[in-house]
């Protein structure tokens, strides 16, 4: 699999191709990669608009006549855009930035669907009465990414919250169920 899609990246002059880069977390950036089916030595992401991610990164992208200034990028990712007919004069001849507010709405995001994403598989690895550990260890190997502490720890901890938020709604369930019965 790997050697076919090195020789498909040789055969694609990806450097013409319309491309933003911004910052994204690198646990969010092999979440994209998953999403939009690309290996993790893939040098770019290939959106595509079939995905709700894809339509609103495309949605959010500017154009201008000169080249913008772009701050220094900490965790850069780099996205290449489709191209279709009615965007293809634009995307190609004109300088493509992504502003502050932009890059943030799309952080947003990609971090609350990803939460999402990890939701499900918890509530399914629960269901299936697997231990907490196994499930983030299954969901770091789905997407590729280092079992490591700091990747450990992201995906534990948003399962602690999702717990928590679910003891929260226990508690105050009881407490009306409390004061029903004492009214």
């Amino acid at each position: 699999m790997r050697a076919y899609w090195l020789k498909c990246q040789d055969m694609i002059n990806y450097d013409t191709k319309p491309k933003i880069t911004f910052s994204l977390d690198p646990i969010l950036q092999a979440y994209c990669r998953y999403i939009f089916n690309t290996p993790a030595y893939a040098k770019y992401i290939i959106l595509s608009r079939k995905q709700d991610l894809g339509k609103l990164i495309n949605s959010v992208i500017l154009t201008c006549d000169i080249p913008p200034k772009r701050p220094f990028i900490s965790n850069p990712v780099t996205f290449i855009l489709p191209v279709t007919n009615a965007n293809q004069y634009i995307l190609r001849y004109r300088f493509l930035y992504l502003p502050r507010w932009a890059e943030e709405k799309i952080q947003d995001n990609i971090d609350y669907e990803f939460r999402v994403w990890v939701k499900a598989r918890f509530e399914k690895g629960y269901e299936e009465k697997y231990e907490q550990k196994e499930i983030v260890e299954a969901i770091l190997r789905g997407l590729n990414m280092r079992n490591n502490a700091a990747n450990f720890d992201a995906i534990k901890k948003i399962d602690y919250r999702n717990r928590r938020k679910k003891e929260e709604k226990r508690f105050s369930k009881l407490c009306e169920a409390v004061k029903a019965g004492s009214l």
